[in-house]
């Protein structure tokens, strides 16, 4: 479909490392209960992409390895309705790449349908924003089931900023010297090519060829959750540190764990990759209690998210990397390309076998309504990708009296 928009060119930067992923596809389903028509759904689902900038775009890689969002009023997301159980469209859809070329960024999927409700799965390319604005989206659709008007949002990005040395090193601190020497190493690297939609191709065939995804989903129950919470409020600790310590005392290693994080400093309900993250590594003690643990490892947490240039780092990092290596890493870990360049930085980065033992994404309680005139969201499930450097992938949201936790890995 097509609307009339004026050209704006938007730069890919700070998420260029989403471009080559072969495992970059966010998931949430949801129930709907109330009395909706096949029809409904989909002019629904057309009013919601095209209130969104984002999804009137397209994904450019130019010869030189730049790549840019070119907004051009033209939209490839789609609803489709079919009668497979969510689970086994996830696994086929996972294997097909987006068409972000041509504007591809969501699939949606109304895969039950009864007399009063229906299931719809959204699957959507991480380009096409963070798990926060697909939160967004569902809103904006079910706004529009229900007969309201919703307004239009423009692309919402973090740019990379100032890659001068000097601001470089004021924002990442020594890392910066990390980067110059990769860029260098890759300058000079025999190998080093510009990488495009052929090269994009081969690799999703070549990833899941032999692969499939598993996704456990767990319903938290509201007494369970407000018994968790109460202890959260007597410990002085957050939901994600209490989850985070029981996967660690079930470990019983040290862990490296990487949280997703908001980067938006205001609030904005736009689409677009407004995340960042932090990590940590830590092992349970057991000669320690469990509330003795999960308060260290909130303090672990809140030094990373106190300390401005850790809260920030990654995203300037990534920024600074030749875009063409940052592709390359993606590539290296799908079995398609390798260089010695590449390899070293995909190792150091957690692109090779050692990645992330977990990455926890709590979108917490999500502001968006439950309830829109008549309609009601009475089940919300979010599933995120399992990216390249992660391996055990946590997805947690609570909406109304639902909360649900998803464990996301990929199998071999």
């Amino acid at each position: 479909m097509y609307r009339e928009a004026a050209s704006k060119i938007i730069k890919i930067e700070t998420e260029r490392a989403d471009l080559f992923d072969v495992s970059i596809l966010i998931a949430m389903r949801i129930h709907i209960s109330g009395n909706v028509t096949a029809t409904e759904i989909s002019e629904a689902f057309d009013v919601a992409v095209y209130a969104n900038e984002i999804l009137q775009s397209h994904v450019v890689v130019d010869p030189r390895g730049k790549a840019y969002y070119d907004v051009n009023g033209f939209s490839n997301s789609s609803i489709e309705f079919e009668d497979n159980d969510w689970k086994t469209i996830l696994r086929r859809e996972e294997k097909k790449r987006f068409r972000i070329e041509e504007g591809e960024f969501i699939r949606a999927f109304c895969y039950e349908s009864e007399p009063d409700g229906c299931g719809i799965l959204f699957l959507m390319h991480h380009l096409g924003g963070d798990g926060l604005s697909l939160v967004y989206f569902i809103e904006t659709f079910m706004k529009a089931l229900s007969g309201e008007e919703p307004e239009d949002r423009e692309i919402r990005t973090i740019p990379a900023g100032a890659m001068d040395e000097k601001s470089l090193k004021d924002r990442i601190g020594p890392a910066a010297m990390v980067s110059k020497s990769y860029n260098k190493k890759w300058n000079k690297e025999e190998l080093k090519r510009s990488f495009g939609y052929f090269d994009m191709d081969e690799a999703y065939d070549a990833y899941w060829s032999e692969r499939k995804s598993l996704v456990n989903e767990y319903v938290i129950k509201p007494e369970i959750r407000e018994r968790i919470l109460k202890r959260c409020k007597e410990w002085d600790i957050r939901f994600t540190a209490y989850i985070t310590t029981c996967f660690l005392r079930r470990m019983a290693r040290k862990m490296d764990i990487g949280f997703a994080i908001d980067a938006r400093e205001d609030n904005n309900r736009s689409m677009g990759n407004q995340a960042s993250g932090i990590s940590l590594k830590y092992k349970y003690n057991y000669n320690r209690s469990f509330k003795q643990n999960a308060i260290k490892v909130q303090r672990l947490m809140d030094e990373k998210l106190e300390d401005k240039e850790a809260r920030e780092f990654i995203l300037p990092f990534m920024a600074s990397i030749e875009p063409t290596l940052v592709d390359a890493i993606n590539l290296e870990h799908a079995g398609t390309f390798s260089s010695k360049t590449s390899k070293a930085f995909a190792k150091m980065m957690g692109y090779g076998k050692k990645t992330k033992d977990l990455s926890i994404t709590n979108l917490t309680r999500l502001d968006i309504p439950d309830t829109y005139g008549d309609l009601k969201i009475d089940f919300f499930s979010f599933i995120p990708p399992v990216v390249s450097y992660g391996r055990n992938i946590v997805g947690i949201s609570t909406l109304g009296d639902c909360t649900v936790m998803t464990i996301h890995r990929v199998l071999q």
